[in-house]
């Protein structure tokens, strides 16, 4: 007896995960597969109690807020449809009362992954008060990317037994804010190792890049399922959307000449600049930075026609909005690099201290929009997501992914 109490216990809580399959193919990108009896089981969370807090009583009545205390992913503002109990008059006889009525309405809701158990959280924002989703178990998340306006999600999670990335895709349930959190549906394993993800700016798109022994291949989610777009022999590419097109850059290096090219036909767009990282907009306009003689620089692009910012920062630290609305954290300072720039940011040797500006993409110049204040700390800034209407921002703080939102309609003229 005591035998088998032990091994269930170890199939439950160690035994690692089920993983894809081989890199040596990728004609079946979504096998089939049903979800693991492991995580069938670990459907957790009814009664856990939420995890974030809030730098004030009130989240509604200051700009800044931290949503969420442990390191978080994929963040996406979504549109939800809801029922809401309303006070209304109505007469009764010759006297005028309050009653309360139910109407359809509308919810803007923050939406994200806790990467330690791989929980997904909605945050309100009439509300400022998170609640969880879904309750399927899935340790140690890389990231999290939110699509079909986010009702499925792919997310990536290291296999350390293998030493490799594994992606899956699941289905949201649809759950509201007070209901019981309900397990991920559809649980599908990519079957090759997914190196990068990306998702167009409303989000209904999405895209991934997975490597194969004879180089990487680009698929794009359709109704019918995975769609091959493209293929090369080169493996380390990043993909990127700006607005509906598609985009690659290779890996950043300070010491490489990198490239950022249009995909599926592979033209160049951005080309011979090292340490380059690019963070696409509509209509062919590409924000870049590259590490040159100089240190670092940062530019806007369309068609061979280069503006330079006035104030410099890492591509990353950007994100487009709608109507071409850019907004970036640019440091108050650069600190001394060692090697470069941005192979010492990626790999932690360097931290910037960041404030939130607007960029005009026309001129490049920088609207200061708004100035951490020492109580609040230093925020290296990164992964930012704008809602629909460009008034929020939220983003993570580098330093503990930590999971943070600014109202900007909150702000006093800064």
């Amino acid at each position: 007896m005591i035998l088998v109490v032990a091994v269930l216990v170890w199939y439950f809580f160690y035994a690692k995960p089920l993983t894809a399959p081989s890199l040596g193919t990728t004609n079946d990108p979504f096998p089939t597969q049903k979800t693991p009896p492991r995580f069938q089981f670990l459907n957790w969370g009814q009664n856990n109690e939420s995890t974030s807090t809030t730098e004030v009583s009130d989240p509604l009545l200051v700009p800044l807020v931290k949503v969420w205390n442990d390191p978080a992913s994929g963040q996406t503002f979504i549109t939800q449809n809801i029922l809401k109990e309303v006070l209304a008059t109505t007469t009764i006889g010759t006297t005028t009362v309050e009653v309360k009525k139910t109407i359809r309405a509308t919810s803007s809701v923050l939406i994200f992954v806790d990467r330690t158990t791989g929980y997904i959280y909605g945050y309100p924002l009439e509300t400022g008060k998170p609640y969880q989703l879904s309750n399927t178990l899935l340790p140690g998340i890389y990231d999290a990317y939110f699509f079909n306006g986010g009702k499925n999600i792919i997310m990536r999670y290291v296999d350390q037994e293998r030493n490799r990335i594994v992606g899956i895709i699941a289905e949201i349930p649809k759950v509201q804010d007070g209901d019981t959190p309900l397990p991920l549906g559809n649980i599908q394993y990519i079957s090759s190792e997914v190196s990068s993800v990306a998702t167009n700016l409303s989000k209904e798109k999405i895209s991934y890049l997975v490597t194969t022994s004879n180089g990487s291949t680009v698929y794009t989610i359709s109704p019918k399922g995975p769609v091959a777009v493209a293929s090369s022999p080169f493996r380390e590419w990043s993909l990127a959307y700006g607005g509906d097109s598609l985009y690659v850059t290779t890996k950043p290096s300070a010491y490489v000449s990198g490239v950022t090219l249009s995909v599926p036909s592979f033209q160049t767009e951005v080309a011979d600049k090292t340490g380059l990282m690019s963070t696409p907009g509509s209509g062919g306009t590409i924000l870049s930075s590259m590490w040159g003689s100089k240190g670092l620089a940062t530019f806007l692009s369309n068609r061979g026609d280069i503006t330079i910012l006035d104030t410099p920062t890492l591509a990353p630290k950007c994100a487009w909005g709608r109507n071409s609305f850019l907004v970036c954290g640019i440091p108050r300072s650069l600190p001394r690099a060692t090697e470069g720039l941005p192979d010492d940011w990626l790999q932690g040797r360097v931290s910037f201290s960041d404030d939130l500006y607007v960029v005009d993409n026309k001129n490049g110049n920088t609207l200061h929009l708004y100035s951490f204040t020492e109580s609040e700390g230093t925020f290296d800034i990164t992964n930012i997501s704008l809602s629909q209407n460009n008034e929020y921002f939220s983003f993570n703080k580098k330093q503990d992914s930590s999971l943070w939102l600014l109202n900007t309609t909150l702000l006093k003229g800064e």
